[in-house]
């Protein structure tokens, strides 16, 4: 929902939201610093010339951003900056504001100086998870970024390249540029050490964690008048949808296709392949690499992940097409009546009432003989390839939901497909459908 179109009540409380945010967030920062294992790479310059010069961190961080807001008007130009002024005044009030809760933070602390090295270790971790929280209420908030994450995106847009790529050299340029200005200043490295690492590598899996569950956030802020009773969202445009959630070998395609043939309803599986490419303008290859697994490792994708934004707005491909896709499962789902498989539907179709949301598993040696049978798989080679493919949809599955795949309390129903006669199962799921479909 864009900032404009939102109601004053609505406004204020997202601003109230960002504000507590961005304090929590400084907290985390500071505290992480005072641990003295080093501090996040974007406020590693600022932090190295502050313990070698008059300036405080917080002055530093203000100074460090007025160039990156500097940086962003140079690759906007004229007509970029007319069309991002808003987001581009809304960077100042946020730099200054943040910088001075980073000096209060960072007063607060002063007495904080761990000595021993466990507690540091623990006071660089707890940081990071505060940290963690206040980019999650940040995003929640939705009302601005901060100038580290909107110079990104522009020069993602200008130099169309993947935001998580240029967020990593990004990172390391502000590391090494902290190193090198510690070297140089005071003839020593300072400000830049394991904890830094660590707050790379932990931030992103804390924000992951952390959104979904702070939706409850989300709701206080919309204005009451805004929302429909359940019943009136019901009324108004939900159809019943069959969501099948499965793991590979478990045979759910097929069953699935099963009960939208004797239901006399539409199957969406493969085929929302070309729908999927069509609505995000990918190749109807590049939505099939992308198609229900992360591109790289779990643990990467957490590192360069855009989390200070909404996925609806993210920059990276893999959120670009899981976006598209979730359009079109919710535009399938606005048309009638269908069983939609796997793609997270359980997730995108989580505000209709009517979905019947089912999951099927088995036993590993079930999977894997079908896996010989039907999909051509080596007998030796046929338990790690089942394993392997179940381990992609389940980080696919986390990464998007925040959930756990496969986690009976997620679904309505969850079917052992190795125990049970697949006619049993499609008249049970037709059973349940046909329960929620009656008036």
């Amino acid at each position: 929902m864009e900032l404009q179109t939102r109601s004053k009540q609505e406004k204020i409380r997202r601003y109230a939201v960002f504000f507590v945010a961005l304090f929590i967030m400084s907290f985390g920062v500071s505290l992480v610093t005072r641990s003295l294992m080093g501090t996040s790479p974007i406020s590693s310059v600022p932090y190295v010339l502050s313990l070698n010069t008059a300036l405080s961190m917080g002055t530093y961080i203000i100074i460090l951003n007025a160039v990156l807001i500097a940086a962003q008007l140079l690759m906007l130009g004229r007509d970029g900056i007319k069309e991002n002024r808003v987001e581009l005044l809304m960077q100042i009030p946020v730099t200054l504001l943040f910088g001075v809760f980073i000096d209060i933070t960072m007063a607060i602390l002063s007495s904080w100086h761990p000595e021993v090295y466990h507690l540091r270790f623990l006071s660089c971790v707890v940081g990071c998870l505060i940290m963690g929280l206040g980019i999650a209420l940040e995003v929640v908030a939705d009302v601005c970024m901060n100038s580290g994450e909107y110079v990104l995106r522009i020069a993602s847009r200008k130099l169309n390249k993947e935001f998580g790529t240029l967020k990593i050299m990004f990172d390391l340029s502000l590391v090494l540029l902290a190193l090198g200005c510690s070297w140089l200043i005071a003839g020593r490295i300072d400000g830049v050490r394991e904890g830094t690492l660590i707050v790379a590598v932990l931030t992103g899996p804390v924000v992951r964690f952390l959104r979904p569950r702070l939706k409850f956030i989300d709701r206080w802020e919309e204005a009451p008048t805004e929302r429909l009773s359940g019943r009136e969202e019901a009324e108004a445009t939900h159809y019943p949808v069959i969501t099948i959630g499965r793991e590979y070998g478990s045979g759910g395609h097929d069953i699935g296709e099963r009960i939208a043939k004797e239901l006399g309803i539409p199957f969406y599986d493969n085929a929302m392949m070309e729908m999927v490419a069509k609505e995000s303008g990918y190749s109807e290859a590049t939505v099939r690499d992308y198609d229900q697994r992360l591109p790289h490792s779990l643990l990467y994708e957490l590192i360069t992940e855009d989390y200070s934004l909404p996925v609806e707005r993210s920059l990276s491909k893999k959120d670009a097409l899981f976006v598209a896709q979730s359009r079109v499962i919710r535009r399938l789902a606005s048309e009638g009546p269908c069983v939609i498989v796997g793609r997270c539907s359980d997730f995108v179709l989580r505000d209709n009432p009517c979905a019947v949301n089912i999951f099927f598993h088995a036993s590993a040696d079930y999977k894997a003989h079908r896996a010989v049978e039907y999909y051509g798989v080596a007998t030796e080679k046929a338990a790690r390839h089942v394993a392997e493919s179940n381990a992609i949809r389940r980080d696919h599955y986390a990464y998007y939901t925040g959930k756990t795949w496969g986690e009976a309390k997620n679904y309505d129903a969850v079917f052992d497909t190795s125990s049970l006669p697949a006619d049993a199962i499609v008249e049970a799921v037709k059973g349940i459908f046909n329960a929620v479909s009656r008036p």
